[in-house]
């Protein structure tokens, strides 16, 4: 333990029909077994971005909700919107999209550490992925000239 805050996990034994040559291949990482109640322990260190779930999500964090503009809902008067969630002199370097993804085999934690990021991991009776809230860009290569922002 580390700060009272346990830093490792027990691996279980994996059954040998659930790992294949192409999950190894692919980078997939075994199922492990955790408590609920090292979870519990782990709640003050939870990110929006990261989500421990049984089914993909439906939609984005709360946290990304609460930044558009129609679900504010607010009855208060407020400057005009624009379209878009720039800010005056800010440009984005390429049209982007956000999703859930559950591709991701390492991660650097909140203390800036690289980690493995484990595939499935079984809390009860069925195994739950972890889920990140991702940004790219839509297209490998944004804009034609190479830049819109500002250099």
């Amino acid at each position: 333990t580390k700060d009272g805050v346990p830093t490792t996990v027990k691996k279980t034994e994996v059954e040998p029909e659930l790992t294949t040559s192409q999950d190894i291949r692919l980078g997939f990482q075994p199922v492990v077994s955790l408590d609920a109640e090292l979870l519990r322990q782990q709640r003050r260190f939870s990110s929006p971005r990261v989500l421990l779930s049984e089914n993909t999500p439906l939609e984005p964090p709360p946290l990304y909700l609460m930044e558009e503009p129609m679900v504010l809902n607010r009855t208060s008067r407020r400057k005009r919107y624009t379209e878009g969630k720039t800010h005056r002199g800010e440009y984005s370097v390429c049209d982007s999209e956000s999703r859930w993804v559950t591709d991701k085999t390492s991660a650097v934690d909140i203390r800036g550490h690289q980690v493995t990021v484990l595939g499935e991991i079984r809390m009860g009776p069925s195994p739950v992925k972890q889920y990140f809230y991702e940004t790219r860009c839509k297209q490998a290569k944004p804009a034609k000239s190479g830049c819109r922002g500002i250099d």
